[in-house]
């Protein structure tokens, strides 16, 4: 592997983590200025930005599996069908899994958390005054986390991080509000986050006291390790946006062109750069790294430019 490659890959569940607050911003921030959205509406922008990069992701590893003769358990019809309901995670590392994801495509876990917190979110924000929404986010996760810390289970999971994503939307309420981002306006959501969080800590030090020989990357350390990161992540934003953003785009700015085929580069890179792993026959690790690099931007931009806008004038007519 490329040198500091393996070291900026460890970041990945926090990258997630990142995603799942912006993700909460964004959709707050573009259905809170549509009162007359209806659900049927909403379902149907949310089934056409998720499904048709998935189904496609989907496709592409079953054929990848099926050419190499893969004999995992992952392949199969069941764990296709679960990964469409939004049913999957990520098995080896949490228990409680109801369904693994598809081929053994790991980026996949995070989508079925993505597609529940849309199906929570409406009827959280039209049927709850604006003042008692956040006070439901505290009942269901914070239940949740009590559950999950005695019996950790795939639904408790999803409801469980459902406050992780709620603080992107009370990030985008203050934004709407006109009020200023201080740790004053995110207080209660982050208490939620906090209060969650320790009752995850619990679980990690039941299972050391018991002598469990615990991982950063394995449950129960995980979930915890998930919640430190979105307090740390929320903390560094507020202290980022107080200092004007300073250095953000020079930091980041080099992501700006593949920014709007994002999502596709997620779900793609991972089938094709490792799965079907066509770029083996480059020796140096550098070359091959940059191969795939190339073959990931060019079919992640096709897939979003093309077959994802194709998929959207299907679904209009």
């Amino acid at each position: 592997m490329v040198p500091g490659l393996r070291f900026l890959l460890g970041f990945g569940q926090e990258a997630v983590i990142v995603f799942f607050l912006l993700s909460g911003f964004v959709i707050h921030w573009s259905t809170a200025q549509k009162p007359g959205l209806e659900f049927g509406a909403y379902l149907r922008a949310r089934a056409l930005r998720i499904y048709p990069l998935l189904i496609l992701t989907l496709a592409l590893a079953g054929v990848v599996a099926w050419i190499q003769g893969a004999t995992d358990p992952r392949v199969s019809w069941k764990v296709l069908l679960g990964n469409l309901l939004m049913l999957q995670d990520w098995g080896e590392i949490k228990p409680g899994v109801w369904v693994d994801t598809y081929a053994g495509i790991l980026v996949l876990w995070s989508l079925s958390y993505e597609w529940w917190f849309y199906m929570l979110y409406y009827p959280l924000s039209r049927k709850f005054s604006a003042s008692s929404q956040i006070w439901a986010v505290a009942a269901i996760s914070i239940s949740q986390a009590v559950v999950y810390a005695l019996y950790p289970n795939q639904a408790s999971r999803f409801l469980l991080y459902f406050c992780i994503w709620w603080t992107g939307v009370e990030m985008a309420r203050a934004k709407l509000a006109g009020r200023p981002l201080t740790l004053v306006t995110l207080a209660k959501p982050l208490t939620i986050v906090a209060l969650a969080g320790a009752f995850l800590g619990f679980g990690v030090w039941r299972d050391h006291a018991a002598g469990v020989a615990l991982r950063p990357g394995v449950h129960p350390v995980l979930e915890l390790r998930h919640f430190a990161a979105a307090l740390g992540i929320v903390l560094l934003a507020l202290l980022w946006h107080r200092n004007q953003w300073l250095g953000f785009r020079r930091l980041f700015g080099v992501f700006i062109p593949v920014a709007p085929f994002g999502y596709a580069l997620y779900l793609l890179h991972e089938p094709l750069a490792l799965h079907a792993n066509l770029m083996r026959f480059a020796a140096a690790p550098v070359l091959q790294f940059l191969l795939n690099a190339v073959m990931v931007l060019a079919a992640a931009w096709f897939a979003e430019n093309y077959f994802q806008a194709w998929c959207r004038r299907a679904w209009a007519k």
